[in-house]
């Protein structure tokens, strides 16, 4: 029994899907060092946003479209935050004030490691790649040696005779059209803290559990937790206003992966996706196409998620790189 097909046998959870996840940033501490950039980004991506939902709805017939959006809060690499307290108020009334909502703020640590569950792990181990024709496999597995090519890389060079020069040959992506883009992908590197992942892995991840196409035992992986858990109503949670009493916890670490801030979003995983991002992330972006290009999710997950796609009338691109779309933009 193939690998696949032990996937698709398992009982496979079933849930709601959104038409669109919209990521309307990604947070590194240095922004809330520039709350005026932080502001400004907000505006460009809030006119992004109502202009994608406007082009949906235009695609769906004039149906209202299911569109949900979130932010990354990157813990995993900076552990100089500001308390979640803090940061969620600055976040939301910068987002408030420019006319967006949002629904859905995840931990980039919890890409990592999600509770007990090994994420990146779990994800890495799913990574097939197949050599070209023609390459000699002297080139360490994947999984030995954390780097994915999007192709073949340059091999040694080697002299044709004594003393003759030696001969260089290119690079060579898979599917080129004409010409090679080539690219080899770090996932992770080993420390002295043990292996640690490199950002494109785990937007990578990340992307993957938008698409709601991650799974452990057929069970659904990255629930959101409603704020109400966390901050009784009572309380209140509007944006920019400073909670007393019930708080948010004091460190990151004790947030959960997801929060749901907006307890009338619509469900979190989607169909497709879109990244509003500074074009600083267009590199690591290439790095995670290469990644979910390589990836090979359950089997059962996708085509419970196909088939509810079709019940609604649209058609999905079988590859799920093909789901993710991107708006970079420039300095403001």
């Amino acid at each position: 029994m193939t690998y696949e097909e032990t996937s698709a046998k398992q009982r496979t959870e079933r849930f709601g899907m959104s038409h669109l996840s919209i990521e309307v940033g990604h947070l590194y501490a240095d922004d809330l060092a520039r709350p005026d950039a932080l502001k400004e980004e907000m505006a460009s991506a809030a006119a992004w946003v109502h202009g994608t939902t406007e082009a949906l709805t235009k695609r769906l017939g004039g149906r209202t479209p299911r569109v949900s959006t979130c932010y990354l809060v990157d813990d995993y690499f900076h552990q100089d935050l500001p308390d979640p307290e803090q940061l969620i108020a600055t976040v939301s009334e910068a987002a408030a004030d420019a006319g967006l909502r949002i629904d859905y703020l995840a931990r980039e640590s919890s890409c990592d490691r999600m509770g007990s569950l090994n994420l990146a792990g779990l994800v890495a181990d799913r990574i097939v790649f197949e050599p070209p024709p023609g390459t000699n496999g002297s080139r360490p597995q994947v999984s030995d040696l954390g780097w994915l090519p999007n192709g073949v890389p340059t091999p040694k060079p080697r002299g044709i005779a004594m003393g003759a020069p030696l001969r260089w040959t290119p690079p060579s992506q898979n599917a080129r059209r004409e010409h090679s883009v080539f690219l080899d992908v770090e996932l992770w590197n080993e420390t002295a803290k043990g292996r640690r992942w490199s950002c494109p892995m785990l937007a990578a991840v990340w992307q993957l559990l938008r698409l709601g196409v991650l799974r452990d035992q057929g069970r659904r992986i990255g629930v959101p937790e409603p704020v109400e858990s966390l901050v009784p109503a009572e309380h209140g949670h509007a944006p920019g206003q400073r909670l007393s009493g019930s708080r948010f916890p004091d460190t990151w670490a004790e947030m959960p992966p997801i929060l749901q801030l907006n307890p009338r979003a619509f469900p979190f995983p989607a169909y497709r996706t879109v990244s509003v991002l500074s074009v600083d992330f267009l590199e690591v972006e290439h790095a995670v196409r290469v990644i979910c290009g390589s990836v090979r999710p359950d089997a059962g997950a996708v085509e419970s998620i196909r088939k509810s796609a079709e019940r609604e009338g649209m058609t999905l691109p079988a590859e799920l790189v093909d789901r993710l779309t991107y708006i970079f933009q420039g300095p403001l």
